[in-house]
């Protein structure tokens, strides 16, 4: 991947606009389309929702709008930066100082500096001078290259020692990856640790983390009202059932893509090229008409995806004075994320609180009726804070979503599938192509240019 807003150069001036169909009005979605038209195609974007937004979707809180999921800004997100500039929203997000902790041992270890974890009292003084040294490491460009071959779990016991990685990186995984947190990449944790971790090149306070003012859905508006300003349609409730191929002699190839509509009527959407930010399971089933080969099917079927239960509640006091809190101990939930203490609380009428659990679509909490799931939650609560009690909840929302996180393993840069499909007009952009790094606003706007920059060579090759 590039990683570059400005990468696309004009494309030859084709005899007519040609057409290109965008699966998924998320911002990955909005980001390809939004490129596109700029460079002079026709685009119409599907959504099997009534809203825009994908895991950046929003609803109506107090007087406010949230995210159903957390969502917040860095410093390093040099592509969502630019963007928010180029959509006059730069000035809209707002810095704050986002203290993180560890709740080990039915108590709450702050964890947001250098010197913080440097005092940690629950592992030995020679493993937190290595976790120490590990951190500043990760902090440094090109740093730690030969790990794609090893687990986390293999590279952090090695670096740090068993107890920190007990301690503080399982439970770290933990709240992504669920069981296969033994299974996950050491890439995908360096560079993690890399983007979150506290290292001197952020300074030794504490790292600050940005939220936009109104909430991230001003982003998603701004991508709409430029996408519909250029030309580009976007239509929602249209579930992409299908994706044909058709070829004529002596003509360009064409697709097909067959949607269902929410009143169960079926249209089809014609283009020259299709990009699909979809999950890689959703791609093999809407694309079982095409004759994929063999070693592509299996990676496009090997990618293994963890559920996500997130609840979002509203409160009538703060819980503690950390933005992100990780669960060490057994909760249901494995990861605290308190909204007010990096945005202003006063729009929604109390103070939002996320918790959110990744896991198996197998596991029995899944299927839980949302009122069970609600209950065990609250519970967890006034196990970390003594001083919560139910009667501090004014109310709560629990958001589902399927293909939540991909299960990033070792050696994952050969098995994932690639960007460019053995159908050169059709493009998979979905989170399994976000590697390496932690899913982030900043890696979907990279994806979005550089399938959008992929369309473009496909056109730029057939010229």
């Amino acid at each position: 991947m590039t990683g570059s807003l400005n990468a696309l150069s004009q494309p030859p001036v084709p005899d007519r606009r040609r057409k290109i169909c965008v699966i998924g009005a998320g911002l990955t979605g909005l980001s390809a389309a939004h490129r596109l038209l700029g460079l002079g195609y026709d685009v119409v974007v599907l959504e099997s929702n009534l809203e825009a937004g994908g895991m950046i979707a929003s609803f109506n809180m107090g007087a406010g709008r949230i995210e159903y999921n957390h969502h917040h800004a860095s410093p390093q997100d040099r592509l969502l930066n630019q963007l928010t500039e180029e959509l006059d929203l730069g000035d809209q997000i707002s810095w704050h100082p986002a203290r993180e902790a560890l709740f080990a041992g039915d108590s709450l270890h702050p964890l947001s500096t250098l010197l913080e974890v440097l005092l940690f009292p629950s592992i030995p003084l020679i493993e937190r001078l290595k976790t120490v040294r590990t951190l500043i490491r990760c902090g440094q460009p090109d740093s730690c290259p030969d790990l794609e071959g090893q687990t986390a779990a293999e590279w952090l016991r090695r670096e740090c020692g068993d107890r920190a990685y007990e301690t503080l990186w399982q439970p770290l995984l933990r709240s992504r990856f669920d069981r296969d947190a033994g299974e996950v990449s050491a890439v995908w944790i360096r560079d993690t640790l890399r983007l979150r971790g506290p290292s001197p090149g952020k300074g030794f306070g504490v790292q600050k983390l940005g939220y936009m003012n109104g909430g991230f859905c001003r982003l998603i508006g701004a991508l709409i009202q430029v996408i519909t300003a250029q030309g580009g349609q976007i239509l929602y409730g249209h579930t992409a059932m299908n994706i044909s191929r058709e070829h004529s002699a002596g003509q360009r190839t064409r697709y097909r893509v067959a949607c269902i509509l929410e009143s169960c009527v079926s249209v089809e959407i014609e283009a020259e090229a299709v990009i699909a930010t979809v999950s890689s399971r959703q791609f093999a089933n809407i694309t079982s008409s095409l004759d994929w080969p063999d070693a592509y099917l299996r990676k496009v079927r090997g990618v293994r995806y963890k559920g996500g239960l997130c609840m979002v509640m509203r409160l009538r006091r703060k819980l503690s004075p950390y933005y992100r809190t990780v669960v060490g101990d057994n909760l249901p939930f494995v990861l605290v994320v308190e909204q007010a203490n990096l945005s202003d609380s006063s729009p929604y009428g109390g103070y939002v609180v996320y918790l959110s659990r990744y896991l198996d679509v197998t596991d029995p909490l899944w299927t839980q009726p949302d009122g069970a799931v609600f209950q065990l939650f609250a519970q967890g609560l006034t196990r970390m804070y003594p001083d919560f009690t139910p009667a501090d909840i004014i109310d709560w929302r629990l958001r589902r979503t399927r293909y939540a996180q991909p299960v990033i393993g070792r050696d994952y840069a050969a098995r994932m599938p690639a960007l460019d499909t053995p159908e050169a007009g059709i493009k998979l952009a979905g989170m399994a192509q976000v590697y390496p790094g932690e899913r982030s606003m900043n890696l979907a706007i990279r994806l979005g240019s550089d399938s959008a920059a992929a369309v473009q060579r496909y056109f730029e090759g057939q010229a």
